[in-house]
């Protein structure tokens, strides 16, 4: 008996590089008519651009085309080889997943090196680094001219040792934090509470250092109408950010409080108290002259105080911490930061006494604490709300008081979950510190109003303005890079 044997399968003919090319077509490219007539409206489209920047600079967008083409041969022949690679990979997931993307992705180069050629003429080739003269670029000498004014407002000459101080110390601090975090872990875990203690008292000494001491003492006092340029912005911000971090984790807290509140009774015989009072002395010897119905309604304010203790009751159960975190939060969220340093300006004179005064700089500067308060205790709250209720009863089994919870169990995990809004938040208020030039001081923003309005740098906005908003653009994304570094070191995740 002859022995079975199974016949190998005849080899499948390989299918044509045409028909191949032709049913990629028929897929992608004119599956339906709509989608035909996209793709060529969007080729004419790519053939105009590029037929433009060639005319404006021929050798920079051949190259750019030599290359979108090279890609898309690439592609072509790995996919219909059946060779994929990690280069072709790339080019398919970023430039190239579609025919429209690939014609995009030609489009939008094209442009931005475009872009990037009349900056690079205008900020460079043809520029001015002197005063104005004969040329179609910028001049920077304004910016040279003016750099101390833009760094620095007015602040004395002689004192600018002090800046530099304060520099060399926040830069110590960082380079230990760096250090003690990094490649010495392990080995200086002890140095991790002194360093905590200098990162708290290094706001107190940097600002001794700016502000100065009393006129007799080697630190004699800067004023802070001197104080300006990125200066008085930075100070701006690391003061919000300094205050209006521990106060917004307090809101939090006392939002989400389950504190026992005021009993019942009591908070009706308080506001009933004070309701019988304000009606007694205002209401009722008002009535009489009161001619519409505005000023009568007005009269009844009493009743209000009536109506706010059951509100308290029904809304907050007499919880006193619950009920002014949450009003607090809730009115400054309502208003913009504008109106906030307007009536730190200009209401705030009307509750001080005749033969007292706040600094301009100082009451700037804590509108913008207490505005900034109000938006993270959101961030934190939402972050407490993240943590489940089996981390509170596991912190209850071990025995732990409330702060010990607080500070070492659910604060923790709480604020590692919102270091991205957190961060965000950081960098809007960086950057609506350009805000304060309104109410009189002069931050980066002001400094540069000031610099263009004088008479030998008229009708140069486009370099003042330009080069704040690379100040502004690298400040914005250090802190963005430290939100990055805190979340790899956090374990939260990466980009």
């Amino acid at each position: 008996m002859a022995p079975l044997t199974q016949s190998a399968a005849p080899p499948r003919p390989a299918r044509p590089l045409l028909a191949s090319a032709l049913g990629w077509a028929q897929e992608n490219v004119w599956a339906t008519p709509w989608q035909a007539l996209g793709n060529l409206a969007l080729l004419l489209f790519a053939a105009w651009a590029f037929r433009g920047q060639l005319a404006r600079a021929p050798l920079l967008a051949s190259v750019i085309g030599a290359l979108w083409l090279a890609g898309l041969l690439w592609l072509a022949a790995n996919a219909l080889g059946h060779r994929p690679d990690p280069l072709s990979q790339w080019l398919k997931e970023r430039l190239f997943a579609s025919p429209p993307s690939a014609l995009l992705t030609l489009v939008i180069v094209l442009w931005l090196a475009a872009a990037a050629r009349g900056l690079v003429s205008w900020a460079i080739v043809n520029a001015s680094f002197a005063g104005k003269g004969e040329h179609t670029g910028a001049t920077w000498g304004v910016i040279f001219a003016n750099f101390k004014l833009f760094m620095v407002g007015q602040y004395p000459a002689g004192d600018l040792w002090r800046v530099w101080a304060s520099l060399a110390l926040a830069a110590a601090l960082v380079a230990a934090l760096v250090l003690v975090l990094g490649p010495l872990r392990g080995r200086l875990r002890p140095a991790r509470r002194l360093l905590t203690a200098l990162w708290l008292l290094s706001p107190v000494v940097i600002w001794l250092l700016l502000r100065g001491l009393s006129p007799g003492s080697p630190l004699p006092p800067v004023e802070t109408r001197l104080w300006g340029g990125l200066l008085l912005t930075l100070i701006l911000t690391v003061f919000a950010i300094v205050v209006s971090f521990p106060l917004g984790i307090l809101l939090a807290l006392g939002r989400r409080s389950q504190l026992p509140g005021v009993p019942a009774w009591l908070t009706a015989l308080v506001v009933g108290g004070l309701a019988a009072y304000g009606l007694w002395t205002y209401t009722l010897p008002g009535w009489p002259h009161a001619t519409t119905v505005l000023e009568r309604v007005l009269l009844l304010w009493p009743l209000w105080l009536a109506l706010a203790g059951v509100l308290f009751q029904r809304a907050y159960r007499g919880n006193v911490a619950a009920a002014a975190s949450t009003v607090y939060i809730e009115f400054v969220r309502g208003v913009p930061l504008i109106t906030v340093l307007f009536m730190a300006q200009i209401m705030l004179a009307l509750f001080l006494p005749a033969n007292f005064d706040i600094e301009n700089a100082y009451r700037v500067m804590w509108g913008i604490a207490l505005f900034s308060a109000a938006y993270l205790a959101e961030n934190v709250r939402g972050g407490l709300q993240s943590i489940p209720k089996g981390q509170y009863e596991a912190a209850d089994a071990l025995g732990l008081s409330t702060l010990q919870q607080l500070r070492l169990v659910i604060l923790p995990q709480a604020l590692r979950v919102v270091i991205p809004p957190i961060t965000g938040q950081f960098i809007n208020l960086f950057k609506d510190t350009s805000l304060v030039t309104i109410v009189g001081l002069f931050d980066l923003l002001g400094i540069a109003n000031v610099v263009i309005a004088q008479p030998d740098w008229l009708g140069l906005r486009r370099e003042a303005y330009f080069f704040i908003t690379v100040i502004y653009y690298l400040g914005c994304l250090a802190m963005a890079q430290t939100g990055y570094w805190l979340e790899r070191r956090t374990g939260l995740g990466v980009r």
